[in-house]
C-alpha cells in the first residue's frame, strides 16, 4: 500500500514540475540556512566543552568597590587568593593560576619570532583542565622554575619535529627546558595559548611572591566538587572577601562557570574578546523564522494548488477512498518533496560551508558531514518538516465534498482561508524584523567606525620594540632608531609609548593606589589604566588637551602626570584646570599634574572611557610612525631596512593601527553581514510564499476577473483588484513587525557605550522595501491573469 502511495505521488509531481521545484528550492534554502547558522551557534556554545571537568570548573574574579560604590570586575586575581580557597572550602579540590605573558621575542639558533600566546601556569593545569599531552610528564613538565610546555605547532616551527622533550627555548632573556609538548588547543576556549611557562619561574625573575598580596595579575580557576552550589559557595567567597579586608580592602570574590565565560562575561582584561549571547541568540531567532517561513511557503504553495486538485480527491471518494487515505497519499508526496529538498540543502552546505566558515569568521569544525549531530539534526529536520507542511494541505485536500467538487464547485472554508492569510502575515512580520535587524546592525556598526574617538589613528605603522635587551642598550638603540628613522621623507612624526590604541587592556597595567595628596590611603578603590609615552606621543596623534600642557623631554618630566577627563571625579577634581599643579602620589612617589587630556578612546567606542594616568617615559614596547600613505610598500620597505641596521637580530613586527583599531570590530561587522545575507533568503522565500498566495486567489476568482473585463474593466483596475488584498496583509505585518523589532534591537545595542538611537527611518526603509516587493511579486501573477481572454475563463458557463 505504501509503495502505491509513492508511486502515485511521484507521477504528480513529475507531472506537474513548477511547484514541485519551487517548494523543493524554497525549502532546501530555509534548512541549509537553518542548519549553517546551527552550527555556528552549536560552536558558540561549546566553548570549553571539551575539558572533562568543565561543568565543575569556576573561574574567581574580582569585584572591584569604593566603599559600597561598585567600580568594575577585573578577571585577575591575587596569587595566594587559589592556596587559600583551597585550604579553607572543603567544595574546593584544586586550583590553578595562569600569568598572561605574551608578546615575548622566542628563540631557537637561529630561528627567532614574536609569540604573543604566552602563560605562566602552575602544574595543576593538566588536571584541571584537559589538554593532551603528546610527549613528556603531565605531572613534572610545569613543575620547577624555567620549565616549559609548548604546543605541536611550535614545536614543528622551531625544532621541525615534534618530540622534542629535553630541547631548550629562549623565552625572552631566558632558557626553558622542555617538559612536556601538547596537542594544539582547540578554538573553542577563551584560554588560548602556544607556550606555557612553569609558574615557579614568576618568583625567579621578579621580586614577587607567591604567599603576598602583591597584585590581581593572574587568572585563577579552582576545580570544584561535584554537585557544589555555585549561589552557596558566592555566598561562603563574601564571607572570605571580608575575612580579607586587611588585604583587598573593599573588593569581593565571585566564582562564574567556566562554561559561561565566552558568551556571558565581558569583565576588565578577559583574556580575550568574548562573544555576545545576544548576537548568538538573535542568530537562532532568524534561523527558526527562516526555517518557519520555508515550511509556511510549503504549505501555502501546496494549498494554492487545491483548485488543481479537486476533481482528483472527488473521484478517488467516489471510487472508495477513505480519508486517511488521501491523508497518507498527500503526506508521501510531503515526504518526497521533503526529502529531495533535504539531499539540495546537503548540496547547498557543502557548496557554501567554506565560504560561511569565512563569512562568520570562526573556526567551525571542516568535519561537518563526520558530526552525528549533524545527521540527526537534518533527519529530525526531514521528518518534522514533512509532516508540519505537509499535514494541512493534507488534511485540506482530503476534506472536499466529491459532489460539489465534481459539479465544480469548489467551496474552500474561511477558516483555511484566514490561516493561509495568517501564515502570510507571520511570513513578512519574520522578514521585516530581519529587515530592521540588518538596517539597524549597519547603521550601529557605520556609527561606530564613523566615530570621533578623540584621536588621529590614521596613516601610522606601528612597530613591536624588540625585548631581548637591557635597558640601557635599549635605550641607546631605540634613539638611534628614531633618528634613522626621521631620515625616511615618507616619516612625518615618530612616537614611543608602552601601548598604543586599540589593543588588549593586557598591553596597559592598571593600579587602585593613586592619591591625590591630602587624600586618605584608605580611599583606595578606583582604577586607573597606566601608560607610558614620550613628549611625541600627543601630538603625533593629534589629541588635544582640555587644560595644561605635554611633557616637554626634559629632566622634569619624569616627575609630571598627565590625565584624561575620565580620571578627574576619581582624583577629587571638578574641573581640569582644578587638577593642574595638584600632587599625586604616583607608585610611592610625588608626581605633578601637568595635563589634562581629552577624553580619547583607547579602546573602541564600544566601551566606557577609561580613567587614564600616563607618565613619560622614552622606553617603550611600541614605536608609532606617522607616515605618508602615498608609496606604503617603498615606505615600509625602507622602515624595515632600517630596523635591520639597529636591530639586526630581532624580528620586525609591524601593523598599521587602524586597521589593528577595526579589529575590534570584526565580531560586530560579521554579525551584521550574516544578518544581511539571511534576511536576503529569507524575502527571497517568503516571496515563493506570496506567490503561492496570489496564485491561489486568482484561481479562485478567474471567473471574476473575466467578468470585469467583459464589464469593461481595464488591466490596471484589475491589478489594482487583486493586489489590494496582498498590501494589506503586508501592512498588517508590519504593524506587527514593528514593536518585535524594536525591542529586539534596543536589546542588543544596550550592549554598546556609544550607540546609535532607533529612528522611524529603521521601520519605514523596511516597510517600503517590502511594499515594493510585495507589488513585484504580485503583479507578475495579476498582470498575467489580467490579460487572459475572458472567452476562455467563461467559455463552460
Amino acid at each position: 500500500m505504501f509503495q502505491n502511495y509513492f508511486k502515485i505521488a511521484y507521477r504528480h509531481l513529475s507531472k506537474n514540475r513548477m511547484f514541485p521545484a519551487i517548494n523543493v528550492i524554497g525549502l532546501a534554502v530555509g534548512m541549509s540556512a537553518f542548519l549553517l547558522i546551527i552550527q555556528y551557534v552549536r560552536f558558540e556554545r561549546s566553548y570549553e566543552d571539551f575539558h572533562k571537568n568543565a561543568g565543575n570548573i569556576n573561574r574567581i574574579t574580582l569585584d572591584i568597590y569604593k566603599g559600597e560604590e561598585y567600580v568594575i570586575t577585573d578577571c585577575e586575581m591575587y596569587a595566594p587568593v587559589g592556596p587559600l580557597l583551597t585550604r579553607e572550602l572543603p567544595e574546593v579540590i584544586d586550583f590553578v593560576r595562569m600569568y598572561e605573558n605574551g608578546n615575548l621575542d622566542v628563540r631557537v639558533g637561529e630561528k627567532r619570532f614574536y609569540e604573543k600566546r604566552i602563560y605562566m601556569a602552575d602544574p595543576s593545569i593538566f588536571s584541571v583542565f584537559s589538554y593532551p599531552v603528546l610527549y613528556g610528564d603531565k605531572a613534572t613538565a610545569l613543575s620547577a622554575p624555567f620549565q616549559a610546555a609548548i604546543t605541536e605547532t611550535v614545536a614543528k616551527k622551531y625544532f621541525g619535529r615534534t618530540d622534542v622533550v629535553g630541547e631548550s627555548i629562549e623565552v625572552g632573556w631566558n632558557q626553558y627546558r622542555i617538559g612536556a609538548i601538547l596537542e594544539d588547543v582547540p578554538q573553542n576556549t577563551h584560554l588560548k595559548f602556544d607556550i606555557l611557562l612553569s609558574h615557579a619561574t614568576i618568583a625567579k625573575l621578579w621580586n614577587y611572591k607567591e604567599d603576598e598580596f602583591q597584585g590581581n595579575n593572574e587568572y585563577l580557576y579552582l576545580l570544584m566538587a561535584p554537585g557544589t552550589d555555585l549561589a552557596l559557595f558566592n555566598k561562603k567567597l563574601q564571607a572570605n572577601s571580608v575575612r580579607l579586608r586587611d588585604k583587598i580592602g573593599d573588593d569581593r570574590l565571585v566564582a562564574d562557570p567556566l562554561t559561561d565565560i565566552h558568551l556571558y562575561s565581558s569583565k576588565s582584561y578577559e583574556p580575550e574578546p568574548n562573544g555576545s549571547a545576544r548576537s548568538v541568540y538573535i542568530l537562532l531567532i532568524i534561523a527558526v523564522f527562516i526555517l518557519l517561513i520555508a515550511w509556511i511557503n510549503y504549505i501555502n504553495l501546496s494549498t494554492a494548488r487545491a483548485v488543481e486538485r479537486a476533481r482528483e480527491v472527488g473521484m478517488r471518494k467516489v471510487l472508495g477512498s477513505r480519508r486517511y487515505q488521501l491523508v497518507f497519499q498527500f503526506l508521501s508526496e510531503s515526504a518526497i518533496v521533503t526529502t529531495l529538498a533535504s539531499a539540495l540543502a546537503l548540496g547547498l552546505i557543502y557548496l557554501c560551508f567554506p565560504l560561511f566558515r569565512e563569512f562568520v569568521g570562526q573556526p567551525i569544525s571542516r568535519d561537518l558531514f563526520r558530526d552525528t549531530g549533524f545527521w540527526k539534526l537534518l533527519f529530525a529536520l526531514t521528518a518534522l518538516g514533512a509532516l508540519l507542511a505537509g499535514l494541512y494541505p493534507a488534511f485540506v485536500l482530503s476534506s472536499f465534498e466529491p459532489v460539489s467538487v465534481l459539479k465544480g464547485k469548489f467551496r474552500n472554508s474561511t477558516h483555511g482561508l484566514s490561516l493561509r492569510k495568517g501564515l502570510v502575515i507571520f511570513q513578512f512580520a519574520s522578514t521585516a524584523v530581519l529587515i530592521v535587524s540588518m538596517c539597524t546592525v549597519y547603521l550601529q556598526i557605520n556609527y561606530l567606525q564613523n566615530y570621533k574617538l578623540g584621536m588621529s589613528i590614521e596613516q601610522t605603522l606601528v612597530l613591536k620594540a624588540p625585548t631581548l635587551y637591557s635597558d640601557s642598550v635599549y635605550h641607546a638603540r631605540s634613539q638611534s632608531l628614531r633618528k634613522d628613522l626621521q631620515a625616511i621623507p615618507a616619516v612625518h612624526a615618530i612616537a614611543l609609548s608602552g601601548a598604543v590604541p586599540g589593543l588588549s587592556l593586557q598591553s596597559l597595567s592598571t593600579t587602585g593606589n593613586i592619591f591625590r595628596k591630602g587624600q586618605k590611603t584608605e580611599d583606595k578603590g578606583y582604577i586607573y589604566y597606566i601608560n607610558n609615552f614620550d613628549e611625541s606621543f600627543v601630538p603625533a596623534f593629534e589629541m588635544e588637551f582640555v587644560a595644561g600642557r605635554n611633557f616637554e623631554g626634559n629632566e622634569n618630566s619624569p616627575n609630571h602626570l598627565i590625565i584624561n577627563e575620565a580620571a578627574l571625579p576619581a582624583l577629587g577634581s571638578q574641573t581640569a584646570d582644578e587638577a593642574i599643579g595638584s600632587v599625586l602620589s604616583f607608585y610611592d612617589a610625588e608626581k605633578t599634574v601637568i595635563g589634562v587630556l581629552r577624553n580619547f578612546h583607547h579602546r573602541s567606542p564600544k566601551e566606557k572611557h577609561l580613567p587614564m594616568v600616563f607618565w613619560y617615559s622614552n622606553y617603550a614596547d611600541y614605536f608609532s610612525l606617522r607616515i605618508n600613505t602615498g608609496r606604503i610598500t617603498e615606505t615600509v620597505a625602507s622602515v624595515k631596512e632600517t630596523w635591520s641596521k639597529v636591530y639586526p637580530d630581532a624580528p620586525f613586527e609591524f601593523f598599521f593601527l587602524d586597521e589593528a583599531y577595526n579589529h575590534q570590530y570584526k565580531s560586530d561587522t560579521q554579525f551584521g553581514k550574516v544578518i544581511a545575507i539571511f534576511s536576503a533568503l529569507a524575502v527571497m522565500i517568503a516571496c515563493l510564499g506570496l506567490s503561492g498566495l496570489s496564485s491561489f486567489t486568482i484561481l479562485q476568482r478567474t471567473k471574476e476577473i473575466g467578468i470585469r473585463k467583459v464589464m469593461g474593466a481595464s488591466v490596471p483596475q484589475i491589478v489594482s483588484m487583486l493586489s489590494g488584498d496582498f498590501i494589506r496583509l503586508v501592512l498588517i505585518a508590519s504593524l506587527i513587525a514593528l514593536p518585535a523589532g524594536y525591542f529586539l534591537m534596543e536589546e542588543w545595542l544596550s550592549q554598546y557605550a556609544v550607540r546609535i538611537n532607533v529612528n522611524v527611518w529603521v521601520f519605514i526603509v523596511p516597510f517600503l522595501l517590502m511594499i515594493f516587493i510585495s507589488m513585484l511579486t504580485v503583479s507578475i501573477q495579476t498582470v498575467k491573469a489580467a490579460h487572459t481572454n475572458p472567452v476562455n475563463t467563461l467559455k463552460n458557463e
